[in-house]
């Protein structure tokens, strides 16, 4: 099975709740550093790209690898990069 993974430049709409708005504001200070992953939030929505520039790595590599302007074309933008 292969696996592949994607970096890209998008916008993330995250709905936060706690028992105050100072705990919320420190939830959101913890995801932006890092210390709580994003993804694990009940109420997320990923938006589509903001720009074409996009980044990928094989399965094993530690090395990213830029996709200058998405084709949508897997020769164009994979294999040629």
């Amino acid at each position: 099975m292969a696996k592949m993974s994607f970096r890209f430049t998008t916008e993330v709409e995250v709905e936060l709740r706690g028992n105050s708005y100072e705990e919320i504001y420190l939830m959101l200070k913890d995801m932006m550093r890092g210390n709580r992953p994003i993804s694990n939030q009940a109420n997320l929505k990923v938006c589509p790209p903001e720009a074409s520039g996009m980044f990928f790595s094989m399965e094993g590599e530690k090395e990213l690898h830029e996709i200058p302007m998405f084709k949508g074309d897997f020769r164009r933008d994979i294999l040629e990069h």
